[in-house]
């Protein structure tokens, strides 16, 4: 496989500047049936054709092309780790390690943004939706042909805070302005969560996306404790706030549930539900009425914590809209988006492989408020794809993409091949 890749590369680099074909086993699209033995036709960088081929054709490579993925939530600060933070359970301990990570200064951090993105790109994705904390993103981070959302993390349950931490997520905000439309890095918002946002910070917040028309994502429903704290205004976070001085019952005073944030989420031009792994029924019911809602699914973060299933069929039945994300290196083992996409078409085999496809690609591009033709193999686009080693003699394509084997091996962005 490695020679006739790079067979290839070389042939494909030599031709730069006329027209080039490129033959591959499979082409898949979000939203659309696969397609077997086709031939690609790029001309100065564009999609000029894309057409059938014969089943003996020759100079096909074993690949299944796809095109660039969108990774909808990650925490880039923490590239550097080799393994997920212990322990997963409870979560609040989690949070602490977390946090004493933080505090201890890792001497790679001041390189996290750009490792995290140089291994995105190796696993083909070329749009993040980036939480942004202490290490901000830089134009210089950022390969060409990528983009990335930076969501400045806003946490804050202390009421005096929220003049200066409103202040702070304007002035993100207001980088917009300046960076224009084609900018590679686009600024939202992020209010941490439920259990770290005082109310009346959250809702300023709201205001301030709804003024600026900027995407804000939150953490939703990600943990039981977090509903009972919502409910009731006790459980282990009660304990976790006031380890850190944090607790206020007047906060906290019960009687509230994730429909009083999503409520107020759906008034911005895009939201995004970080997990939602504890949803009900009429939390989806509401997100599926609102199409400008997404709810992020990180699938090897949610197995790590080891929650219960999460309400992906249900979503989706219902017409939400859901979206993938990788979540950060401090709860999972890499960055890699098509692990992610792997996982759910190994545990869900009821999802189609062109749906789920689209929520790493068109449908994430679209809740994250980038260009969706940018992640579709389409005639008249710029050639934006990544190739799949598909070697594997596998019994069907869901076979063949489910295989551990079927990893990114190049990744093509208009003249430039990555390897």
């Amino acid at each position: 496989m490695a020679t006739t890749l790079r067979v290839w590369k070389d042939g494909w680099l030599s031709q730069c500047g006329g027209e080039r074909i490129l033959r591959v086993r499979w082409l898949l699209n979000p939203d659309q049936s696969p397609l077997e033995n086709m031939e690609i036709v790029e001309q100065h960088g564009r999609i000029a054709e894309i057409r059938s081929l014969s089943s003996d054709a020759r100079n096909v490579l074993p690949v299944i092309l796809i095109p660039t993925l969108v990774n909808a939530h990650t925490h880039l600060e923490f590239s550097p780790l080799s393994e997920p933070i212990h322990p997963a359970f409870p979560f609040q301990d989690w949070i602490t390690a977390v946090i004493q990570w933080r505090r201890g200064g890792d001497p790679m951090i001041g390189h996290a943004v750009r490792r995290g993105l140089e291994e995105s790109l190796k696993n083909g994705v070329t749009a993040v939706g980036e939480i942004t904390t202490t290490q901000p993103v830089g134009d210089d981070d950022i390969a060409a042909h990528c983009r990335v959302v930076s969501f400045r993390e806003i946490i804050g349950l202390q009421q005096a805070r929220i003049p200066e931490l409103m202040q702070q997520a304007t002035a993100h905000l207001m980088q917009n302005s300046a960076s224009g439309k084609e900018a590679t890095i686009v600024h939202g918002i992020s209010p941490h969560a439920p259990y770290t946002v005082h109310p009346e910070l959250f809702s300023s917040l709201v205001e301030l996306a709804v003024h600026r028309s900027a995407v804000i994502a939150m953490h939703l429903a990600e943990t039981t404790d977090e509903l009972e704290l919502l409910h009731d205004g006790k459980g282990r976070f009660v304990e976790f706030l006031a380890g850190l001085g944090l607790w206020n019952s007047a906060t906290f005073p019960g009687g509230r549930s994730i429909r009083d944030f999503l409520e107020q989420l759906v008034r911005a031009p895009r939201a995004l539900a970080i997990h939602g792994n504890y949803f009900t029924h009429d939390d989806i019911q509401f997100v599926a009425r609102h199409a400008n809602v997404a709810t992020v699914f990180c699938p090897r973060t949610h197995a790590y914590f080891g929650h219960s299933p999460h309400p992906i069929r249900q979503l989706l039945a219902a017409g939400a809209n859901v979206i993938l994300g990788t979540d950060s290196r401090a709860s999972n083992p890499d960055l890699s988006l098509w692990r992610e996409l792997q996982f759910v078409a190994t545990h869900f085999p009821d999802i189609s492989l062109p749906r789920l496809l689209a929520m790493a690609t068109t449908d994430a591009a679209d809740s994250l408020a980038l260009p969706r033709d940018r992640h579709q193999i389409i005639a008249g686009a710029e050639l934006q794809c990544v190739m799949l080693n598909a070697e594997h003699d596998a019994s069907d394509l869901r076979g063949l993409i489910c295989h551990p084997s079927t990893q990114p091996v190049t990744v093509l962005i208009g003249k430039r091949v990555y390897s």
